[in-house]
C-alpha cells in the first residue's frame, strides 16, 4: 500500500521528522487490522511556497479578520485572540490562521500548490490519501477545481482529519457550491468536536463519503496520547478505517454494514419543527398568541399529509437556544432529494449588533429570541445557526421557513395589538450610534456593506443584505455568497452558492408583526390570515397564498405586508400536499317498521 501525507499547518517542516510519528502510527494499525506487507510513505511539503507569498498586504489582513470573526471555533473562547490583537502578526499566527486566510486570498499560490500536488500523484500515485489540517484545503483544492484531478486520484482513498473544509469562510471563497466527493474511491472525514482550529463537520449523502466521529481532548493533534488519542490512533478510525483498508474482508464487512446503517437512517420524507413563545421571563416582553399559532400550523401541516409523529413542537420555557439548535439539527438532518422540511416560529424577533475579529461591531444579526436570550449571540438563533445545517441541501429538497416575528422592536399599546419584535437595550443600542458633534445629535453608524461586489438589483441586495447593505438576514446565507459576481456568473447554475430555503416572513424589514384576537384567542395575524386563506384556497401557489395572506390583513386594517423569498421554481409552484379529504359520517339504514 502507498501512502501520500500531506501536513497541516504550523510550519510542519521545520522540524525533519515531523512525519515519522505519522508514518509509524499508521503502518503499525495496518499492521494490526492484518495488512501483509508493510506501507510505504510519500509526503507532500509546502512550507515554502507559502514563504515565496507576501503576508501583510490589506488584503491578507481583512482576510485574517474575516476568517477568525466567521472561523466558527467549537471553544468557547478564540485560541488565537489573544495573539490576533497583539502588535502585528506573529509567527505562531502567520503559520496557523494565516495560512488558511492566504491559501483563501492567494490566486498565484493555489495555482503553484495545485502543480506541486499534481506532481507527487503523477511520480508515485498512492492508494491512500491522508491529509490535515491546511493540508485538507490543499487536496481538496486540487481534486475539486484543477481538472487533473478527475483522473490522478482516481484510484486512491482520501482521509481528511482536522480538515477546514466545511469552514464557512473557506467555503465561500475556495468551494463556493456544494461540498462533494471527488473523484477518489472512497473518502473518509475524521471529524473531533474538541478540536478548535476552525474544523467543521461533513455531512454527505454519497456511498462513497463516511464521516467518522472522533471525539477526544487531544484536539488538533493527528496522535494524541494513551489517554486521549488522536485521529490516526483513534479507536473509531482503527474499527472503520484502519480495518477496511487493511484486507479485502475487511472492505467488505465495511461495506456490509455501511449498507445497514444507510437503511436504518433512512429518514421519513417529511418533517417539521414548530416553536412558540409567550411567556418570556421577563414580564413586559410576554405575548399571547404564539403557542396557538403553532397548533394552527400542525392542525394545518397534517391536513396537508404531515404525520403527527414527524412534526415536533417547542413551547415557552422548552424553546432554549440549546434546545432549539438541537431541533434544528433533527430537523435538517439527511434532508436528501425529494424531502420536506419545515420550520416554523411564532415569538419574538430582534436585530443585534455583531462584533468582528477586533471585537469591533462591523455588522447586524437578524435572529429569533429564544425563552434564554439576553442580547447574546449565544442565546440568540442567527443566520449561522440555520446556514450550517442547511447549506449542504440538495438542491431538490424542499426546507420552509415562516416567521411570525418582527425585528424591529416596538411597545405593545394597551388595549391594542401586541408587537412581536424586541427593542434592543441602550448598552445594546449605544454599539451602533456615533455621537454628530456638529448637529450635537446621535446619529446611525454606517457600517461596511457585507458585499460590494453582490450581484442583482438593488431590491435583491437588500433582500440579502438588509437596506444598510450590512445585515445577515435570517435563511439568506450571505455567509457564503462572499465570491465575487465575476466567478458566480463563471460557476455552472448548480455550483452557484449554498442552497437558498423559502423564506416567508410576517412582515418587511424594518416592520411589525402584530397578534390578533379571534373572539378571546389569540394568534399572529399574519398566521390566522395565511391558515385560513390557505384552506379555501388549497391549490395556492406560495407566493398567491403570501399575496392572499396580505390582502387579507389590509382588509383588517393591519399596517403589515408579510413577503417571500425563495427559488423562482418552488415559489411559484402549488404549495405540496394536498388537504385530506373529510370522511362523510355513515348513514345508519333505517329499520323497517
Amino acid at each position: 500500500m502507498k501512502i501520500l501525507l500531506v501536513h497541516g499547518v504550523s510550519h510542519c517542516e521545520t522540524d525533519p521528522d515531523y512525519y515519522e510519528p505519522w508514518k509509524a502510527a499508521i503502518a503499525a494499525r495496518l499492521q494490526e487490522a492484518g495488512l501483509a506487507t508493510a506501507p510505504t510513505f510519500s509526503v507532500l511539503l509546502y512550507d515554502k511556497v507559502f514563504e515565496k507569498y507576501s503576508v501583510s498586504t490589506g488584503t491578507y489582513i481583512k482576510a485574517l479578520a474575516e476568517l477568525l470573526r466567521d472561523g466558527i471555533w467549537h471553544s468557547i473562547t478564540d485560541p488565537l485572540s489573544s495573539i490576533f490583537h497583539s502588535r502585528g502578526f506573529g509567527e505562531d499566527v502567520r503559520w496557523t490562521a494565516g495560512m488558511v486566510a492566504q491559501l483563501c486570498t492567494e490566486n498565484d499560490l493555489r495555482r503553484e500548490l495545485r502543480n506541486l500536488f499534481a506532481a507527487a500523484l503523477t511520480s508515485e500515485p498512492p492508494d491512500l490519501i491522508c491529509a490535515h489540517s491546511l493540508g485538507t484545503l490543499v487536496t481538496y483544492d486540487f481534486l475539486r477545481n484543477d481538472a487533473r484531478g478527475a483522473t490522478l486520484a482516481a484510484d486512491a482513498t482520501l482521509m481528511t482529519f482536522g480538515s477546514q473544509i466545511n469552514n464557512v469562510f473557506a467555503r465561500s471563497r475556495l468551494f463556493p457550491g456544494p461540498v462533494k466527493v471527488p473523484a477518489v474511491k472512497f473518502w473518509y472525514h475524521l471529524f473531533n468536536r474538541f478540536d478548535p482550529v476552525l474544523t467543521a463537520p461533513i455531512s454527505l449523502k454519497d456511498d462513497r463519503f463516511l464521516q467518522v466521529l472522533t471525539p477526544s481532548s487531544s484536539g488538533h493533534d493527528p496522535l494524541g496520547t494513551a489517554a486521549a488519542p488522536g485521529y490516526l490512533n483513534h479507536p473509531t478510525t482503527e474499527q472503520l478505517v484502519w480495518h477496511a483498508l487493511a484486507t479485502p474482508t475487511g472492505a467488505r464487512e465495511f461495506r456490509k454494514s455501511a449498507t445497514v446503517i444507510r437503511r436504518l437512517k433512512q429518514k421519513p420524507k417529511r418533517r417539521a419543527l414548530l416553536v412558540g413563545i409567550n411567556e418570556y421571563p421577563d414580564p413586559a416582553n410576554r405575548l399571547d398568541g404564539c403557542v396557538n399559532d403553532t397548533y394552527l400550523i400542525s392542525a394545518l401541516l397534517q391536513e396537508r399529509g404531515f404525520e403527527a409523529a414527524d412534526i415536533r413542537v417547542l413551547l415557552n420555557d422548552r424553546a432554549t437556544a440549546d434546545n432549539m439548535r438541537d431541533r434544528l439539527a433533527w430537523l435538517l438532518q439527511d434532508a436528501d432529494d425529494g424531502m420536506e422540511r419545515v420550520f416554523f416560529y411564532s415569538g419574538h424577533g430582534a436585530q443585534m449588533p455583531g462584533y468582528n475579529a477586533e471585537e469591533r461591531v462591523d455588522h447586524i444579526d437578524e435572529c429569533l429570541v429564544p425563552w434564554d436570550f439576553a442580547w447574546t449571540k449565544q442565546t440568540a438563533i442567527t443566520d449561522d445557526d440555520f446556514f450550517k445545517l442547511y447549506r449542504d441541501l440538495p438542491f431538490e429538497a424542499r426546507f420552509f421557513s415562516v416567521f411570525d416575528c418582527c425585528h424591529a422592536g416596538g411597545i405593545a399599546r394597551d388595549g391594542g395589538p401586541r408587537v412581536r419584535g424586541l427593542t434592543p437595550p441602550d448598552d445594546i443600542r449605544h454599539r451602533v450610534l456615533e455621537w454628530n458633534a456638529r448637529e450635537q445629535m446621535w446619529n446611525q453608524r454606517k457600517l461596511a456593506p457585507l458585499n460590494d461586489d453582490f450581484g442583482g438589483t438593488a431590491e435583491d441586495k437588500q433582500q440579502f443584505m438588509g437596506k444598510d447593505l450590512s445585515t445577515f438576514r435570517l435563511g439568506r446565507g450571505m455567509r457564503g455568497r462572499m465570491i465575487p459576481r465575476s466567478v458566480y456568473q463563471t460557476l455552472p447554475p448548480g455550483e452557484r452558492g449554498p442552497y437558498l430555503p423559502v423564506i416567508i416572513e410576517a412582515c418587511q424589514e424594518g416592520s411589525l408583526s402584530y397578534e390578533y384576537r379571534a373572539g378571546a384567542t389569540s394568534y399572529g395575524a399574519f398566521t390566522f390570515s395565511f391558515v385560513k386563506d390557505l384552506r379555501a384556497f388549497p391549490n395556492s401557489t406560495f407566493v398567491r397564498a403570501v399575496e392572499r395572506a396580505a390582502g387579507t390583513l389590509k382588509r383588517m386594517n393591519y399596517d403589515q405586508q408579510p413577503q417571500i423569498l425563495g427559488p423562482k421554481s418552488v415559489v411559484t409552484k402549488p404549495i405540496p400536499g394536498k388537504p385530506t379529504a373529510k370522511k362523510r359520517p355513515r348513514r345508519r339504514a333505517r329499520k323497517a317498521a
